[in-house]
């Protein structure tokens, strides 16, 4: 890693204690982008940023080829489909997040974090965003599981 000062979700996976690994890189925002870095595309996993009324900031790691069943991530979030906003840039920026590098994690007490079980099968690394276009997270998918406010359970198609 370069000299950036580390983004403060880092410091739920530093208190967690295990291995993990940030990649910088050139910006990829596109699919096509992801598919073209050196990580195996189908360990890749994406998350979503959604709000509701009650909850400012929800974030949902899938399988990067999976679809979210919103009434399954309704239900998961305890709210009503109509309720379920996706998050817009101003929400992010917020939490100095950019959209196409957010990570499965938040440094925030009030900020959940709903991985699918699809994610937490594989016994392989896990490659998802880590705050920007330019950087990928390499982390073990029970690292992601264990940490606090995550919460696993079924949302993709």
């Amino acid at each position: 890693m370069s000299g950036r000062e580390a983004p403060p979700w880092q410091a739920a996976l530093d208190a967690d204690g295990s291995a993990y690994t940030i990649h910088e890189h050139a910006p990829a925002h596109t699919v096509a982008e992801r598919q073209a870095l050196p990580f195996p595309w189908e360990q890749a996993v994406k998350t979503l940023a959604f709000t509701t009324p009650e909850i400012p900031l929800l974030l949902v790691a899938l399988r990067a080829n999976d679809r979210v069943d919103y009434t399954r991530l309704a239900i998961a979030a305890g709210t009503s489909r109509s309720r379920l906003r996706v998050a817009g840039p101003d929400i992010l920026g917020q939490e100095g997040l950019a959209p196409g590098g957010i990570p499965p994690i938040s440094h925030r007490p009030g900020v959940p974090s709903l991985i699918d079980t699809a994610v937490v099968e594989s016994d392989q690394p896990v490659y998802c965003g880590a705050g920007s276009a330019d950087r990928t997270l390499q982390v073990h998918p029970e690292v992601l599981a264990r940490l606090p406010r995550a919460h696993v359970t079924l949302l993709h198609r």
